[in-house]
C-alpha cells in the first residue's frame, strides 16, 4: 500500500472514530460529559451536560443546555426496494437565519415507534446575521433491520407519519 493511501485510510478511521466518540459520554479529570439526555417526552431534550464528581461522591451539575428544535415543514417516509428493506425519512424544514445550523439528530425506537428530534444550534449572541429563513432538507435512515412485519409510527419534532413492513425484515439463512 503506498504511503498516501495508508495516510488516507488511517485519517478516515480517526475521523470516524472521533465522530462516534462525540456521541458517547466521557469521564476525565472528575468531569462527566454527557452529550445527550432523553426524557420520556422527548429524545435528546438536553445536550452537552457536564457533571463534576464531588469529594463526597455526589455529582454537581456544571452546565446543560436544552436542545433547540428545528422547524419542520414536512416529512416523507420512503421504503426502498431492497431486501432487507431500508426506510428513510425525508425531512424538509427551515432555520430562523443562515447563521443557525442543524445540530445533532437524535433518534430512539421503542414499541413500533421511532422518535426523532432534529435540533439546531444558535449563533453566538453578538453575531450579526440577516433575518431570513434558511431552508434545509435532510435524509434520515431508520434502523429497521430485524424488525417484524407490522405498522410503525415515525415522529419528527411536531410532524408524524407511518409505514408498514409487509414481511419480517431480516435475512434468514438456509441450512
Amino acid at each position: 500500500m503506498n504511503g498516501y493511501l495508508k495516510v488516507l485510510v488511517v485519517s478516515c478511521g480517526l475521523y470516524i472514530s472521533n465522530a462516534w466518540a462525540e456521541d458517547a459520554p466521557g469521564f476525565k479529570n472528575s468531569i462527566l460529559k454527557v452529550p445527550r439526555i432523553d426524557t420520556s417526552e422527548q429524545v435528546g431534550k438536553y445536550q452537552n451536560a457536564e457533571f463534576k464528581l464531588a469529594p463526597d461522591g455526589r455529582w454537581d451539575l456544571l452546565q446543560v443546555s436544552e436542545a433547540e428544535r428545528a422547524f419542520i415543514d414536512a416529512i416523507e417516509i420512503k421504503i426502498l426496494e431492497s431486501f432487507p428493506v431500508q426506510v428513510h425519512v425525508l425531512v424538509s424544514g427551515s432555520l430562523p437565519t443562515p447563521c443557525h445550523h442543524l445540530g445533532p439528530i437524535n433518534k430512539r425506537y421503542s414499541d413500533n415507534r421511532f422518535d426523532i428530534a432534529v435540533t439546531m444550534t444558535s449563533p453566538p449572541p453578538d453575531t450579526g446575521c440577516i433575518t431570513v429563513i434558511e431552508p434545509f432538507s435532510i435524509t434520515i435512515p431508520l434502523d429497521v433491520y430485524g424488525l417484524p412485519k407490522g405498522s410503525y409510527q415515525v415522529y419528527v419534532n411536531d410532524k408524524s407519519g407511518s409505514f408498514e413492513l409487509s414481511t419480517d425484515n431480516q435475512i434468514v439463512e438456509m441450512q
